[in-house]
């Protein structure tokens, strides 16, 4: 990974799609220095996405109040955009609401044989506002439990035949094979009318952890806020780029490096 000062700070830099926990946050909350920070990106006339694995019940809040113009969320289950003009939520599925609710017996079934290995493990407080899949908080409202232990969680999952995914706080798991690069992908082509190959070579994608790996491999123009280094030995790529501070100083510091004297 490169210094985030070897990026090039370029006018041809279109918009930025970001991870939350422990990315645009710091210890589970929001900063507001980041959130301004993220005003003063849209004020510039570029594009914001938030990419993230949290539950449609908080995407819905986060489309309608933030200054972004979109997020997927869910590991990449749906996305959704508010339009300001008819004053609703655009929203789009990757898993049918018949397969979601077939699913939702199987979830026990994953629950019951994670905490039976890992008592100091729990259901994720946010699963009641989850669309698609099953959240088990190893680092969030308990814990932490190890790196190694949320790896243990995520093969547990795969014995049930879902796509497991590690983030910061959580282990996610769904059926189904979508995740956050096809999603967004698929936001920006059919949404914005943005190609995949236009979005490789004009945005940003700013992440911490094993479940942004997708997102770190498809974009060239990718950075890693500092704490992105715990995790270097269980990951399957890297970004290409690491900022000098951790969770939202780093996001801060790439918004500001890219939009440089227009950042003041």
């Amino acid at each position: 990974m490169r210094p985030l000062s070897d990026l090039p700070a370029a006018e041809t830099i279109r918009g930025v799609c970001f991870d939350i926990d422990d990315t645009f946050t710091r210890d589970g909350r929001v900063v507001g220095a980041a959130f301004t920070a993220l005003e003063r990106w849209q004020a510039s006339g570029r594009r914001a996405v938030a990419v993230t694995g949290r539950p449609a019940g908080w995407c819905d809040h986060f489309a309608r109040m933030w200054p972004i113009d979109a997020v997927v969320g869910e590991n990449g289950a749906f996305w959704f955009a508010f339009d300001s003009q008819t004053r609703k939520i655009l929203r789009a599925d990757f898993q049918s609401a018949n397969d979601r609710n077939q699913t939702k017996s199987t979830f026990n079934q994953v629950v019951a044989a994670v905490l039976a290995r890992f008592p100091a493990a729990r259901l994720a407080s946010d699963q009641a506002y989850r669309a698609s899949d099953l959240a088990i908080d190893f680092a969030e409202d308990c814990g932490p439990l190890s790196l190694s232990d949320a790896q243990d969680i995520a093969q547990i999952m795969r014995g049930f035949g879902m796509t497991a995914k590690i983030s910061s706080i959580h282990v996610n798991g769904w059926f189904g094979r979508f995740d956050k690069s096809s999603t967004t992908q698929s936001l920006f082509e059919s949404h914005f009318g943005i190609s995949p190959v236009t979005l490789k070579d004009s945005f940003l994608y700013v992440g911490d952890s094993p479940n942004d790996s997708p997102m770190f491999s498809f974009f060239p123009l990718s950075v890693g806020v500092a704490n992105v280094r715990r995790y270097g030995d269980v990951m399957t790529d890297l970004p290409k780029f690491v900022s000098r501070g951790e969770s939202a100083s780093g996001f801060i510091e790439v918004l500001d490096h890219v939009l440089g004297s227009q950042a003041a």
